[in-house]
């Protein structure tokens, strides 16, 4: 049997929050993942790897096709380092390109972080 997902999410490199995160959503919701690798470092590769280990389907995508396969995406997740007391984000590289996208898309723009990670 094949399932039809209906909503498509789009997360780069790894995260360990966004990886828990998607876990917990996947009790809940139907979904498909594309995970950008997040070069240089290639980390994407990682959190790919574990996600399908968990029962998600997921796709790995190359850096440069995010810009293309935005357009198909329902919300994009990502991972940060801090969140700064201005609303800033440090986060890995690659994610700027992403937000980009997304916002000349309209696709919404999601931070998930532990509270651990917000410096006010």
């Amino acid at each position: 049997m094949h399932l039809l997902f209906s909503e498509v999410v789009l997360t780069l490199g790894q995260s360990r929050t966004v990886k828990k995160f998607l876990c917990a959503a996947k009790k809940k919701r139907s979904f498909q993942v594309f995970v950008a690798e997040g070069a240089p470092k290639y980390l994407g590769h990682v959190l790919a790897k574990a996600l399908a280990a968990k029962g998600l389907q997921t796709t790995m995508i190359t850096d440069s096709s995010v810009f293309a396969m935005i357009s198909r995406v329902n919300v994009v997740i990502v991972g940060v380092h801090a969140v700064m007391a201005n609303g800033g984000i440090i986060a890995p590289v690659g994610t700027n390109m992403v937000a980009l996208a997304a916002k000349k898309h309209a696709v919404p723009f999601v931070v998930v972080a532990g509270t651990h990670k917000v410096y006010v």
